[in-house]
């Protein structure tokens, strides 16, 4: 009776009893392989008299090892090497031979054979093979483990950065909606795309009852919807906001929207079609959606806000530009009379000439409000047709050369006649030239010089009104087109003007489809351009 090995044994970590099957036609082999591994704890043996047997307890229920005889009738041993190959069950054998040969070895190793014996052979030399091929295995199958979690880790990895990603681009495109309805649709499809709840919900606090109140619910997998839980999806969201955290009741989750300390409502998810609890994971991204809708929501409401009150300024200037006219035209109505009588001195005429002056200012003023009101507002209507740059060019000549020729200012014009025709209204065309021109004339010492040059390029006509005056600081280039602006600078201070008008010509330039720039240098002189599309007609 062979002597037993456990010290070969206890080596060999496994986590359950070891099966060996042992596949040989001599019984008295057989027998004294089965003695030997009785001997073993966690060891069971099974036996197969031929290839064949052994092949079909293999298939059928494969063991940790086997113990192949190379040459049995029915099916040699490497025939059956062959068929497990075939059926594609990765087995370890140990494979007892009576002789042997270099080439053997090398034909059995590279059908996955782990080692092989030379009969006959003592129980210590077949544990010792059988600790060197079931370490070998335990190994193997160890790294396929640690490769299987690695990559099972990596593959959660991934999944939480392309959440994190879609999380980044949700916030941005929620961040950059203005219009409160859509933020809460946004906010809604941004839920069911990253949770894939079966419903999402939206409940914001009413600013002046501060109650709960449901703003938009959808619902995105068909059913009837279970009562999962005791509380109401109102009483958890009050929850939500109340604790400033999520708060989740069977099978719905709400998490609070909160700016800053206040909050401001709560956003909701369930499934109460399955029933499906949500996990922790899910909480977490209903958290993360939550803080970026409730600044998305904020924003919107803070930019309707604006907008009201942006509307209610345009139709109060609005009204008080036409309140205005009514008088001014008076004004100057009496002051004509008052210049056409022969009895007044000439400090009186001085007087009457002021007061024409200064409505004049006015009407100025009041007509670049209004403008500036129905801009905004989006009124302003442009009566557009085929035209050449030509015609608006002599319209803004007509208006400002009595002004260039009083300072002697030399104007010099370059606008081909061969230009091709644009799209636009004559008289706002024309307004955005006077504006220029104009600009050019104040900024401008007198004896100095203004261009006008217009050319195609590619599918726009390009038009710049160049000076040789103060020039414009890059700070205030920088402001220079936007309402009311003034130049802090000595050098402009003492020039008329009321701040608007280079922000309408820039509102209509872009309302004609084009746009506006400007280049300057301070002391040399500055070079507006803007750009209109050329005629499709």
């Amino acid at each position: 009776m062979p002597r037993p090995c456990k010290w070969i044994w206890s080596s060999i970590a496994m986590e359950s009893d070891v099966r060996i099957l042992i596949v040989d036609d001599s019984e008295p082999l057989r027998q004294f392989i089965v003695q030997a591994l009785s001997g073993q704890e966690r060891m069971t043996a099974q036996e197969a008299n031929d290839g064949a047997a052994g092949l079909e307890m293999i298939l059928q229920d494969p063991p940790d090892l086997v113990l192949l005889d190379l040459e049995m009738p029915r099916l040699r041993g490497l025939e059956l090497l062959d068929a497990l190959i075939a059926h594609q069950v990765d087995v370890p054998v140990i494979l007892m031979t009576s002789h042997g040969s270099e080439a053997i070895a090398v034909e059995v190793f590279r059908k996955g054979v782990r080692d092989y014996l030379i009969k006959p052979f003592t129980a210590e030399e077949m544990f010792s093979a059988i600790s060197r091929a079931l370490t070998e295995v335990n190994l193997r199958r160890e790294k396929e483990q640690l490769t299987e979690h690695l990559s099972a880790s990596n593959e959660q990895l991934q999944r939480r950065l392309q959440e994190l990603g879609v999380l980044y681009e949700i916030g941005k495109s929620l961040t950059s909606r203005l219009s409160l309805d859509e933020v809460l649709e946004r906010i809604i499809d941004a839920v069911f795309y990253v949770i894939g709840a079966e419903e999402a919900a939206l409940m914001l606090i009413d600013h002046e009852s501060g109650e709960t109140q449901m703003a938009l619910h959808r619902q995105r997998v068909p059913g009837e919807l279970q009562q999962s839980s005791q509380r109401s999806a109102e009483e958890l969201a009050a929850a939500a906001a109340r604790k400033g955290d999520a708060t989740a009741s069977g099978a719905m989750l709400y998490a609070p929207l909160k700016v800053g300390d206040r909050a401001i409502g709560s956003l909701g998810v369930g499934n109460r079609v399955s029933a499906r609890p949500f996990s922790t994971h899910s909480r977490r991204l209903l958290k993360a959606l939550a803080d970026y809708a409730a600044i998305a929501i904020e924003n919107a409401r803070l930019y309707e806000e604006i907008q009201q009150a942006n509307q209610a300024k345009s139709e109060f200037v609005s009204m008080v530009a036409h309140e205005l006219r009514a008088p001014m035209t008076a004004m100057r109505g009496y002051a004509d009379m008052l210049e056409s009588a022969a009895s007044l001195t000439a400090p009186q005429h001085e007087f009457v000439a002021a007061i024409r002056a200064n409505v004049d200012r006015m009407q100025v003023l009041v007509a670049d409000l209004r403008d500036v009101s129905r801009i905004e507002s989006g009124h302003l209507e442009l009566e557009k047709r085929e035209m050449g740059l030509q015609e608006a060019v002599r319209g803004a000549l007509q208006t400002v050369r009595g002004e260039i020729e009083a300072r002697a200012q030399q104007l010099l014009i370059d606008v081909p006649d061969d230009l091709p025709k644009v799209e636009a209204d004559p008289a706002r065309l024309t307004q955005v030239l006077v504006n220029m021109l104009s600009n050019a004339n104040k900024y401008t010492p007198e004896g100095g010089q203004i261009g006008l040059r217009a050319w195609v390029e590619g599918r726009y006509i390009h038009c710049a009104v160049s000076d040789t005056g103060i020039g414009i600081s890059p700070e205030d280039q920088e402001k220079l087109f936007t309402k009311f602006f003034r130049s802090k600078d000595r050098a402009v201070r003492g020039v008329q003007g009321t701040g608007l008008g280079l922000c309408i010509t820039k509102s209509l330039v872009e309302l004609h489809g084009g746009e506006i720039g400007v280049q300057s240098e301070m002391g040399k002189g500055t070079t507006f351009t803007f750009t209109l599309p050329v005629s499709t007609r």
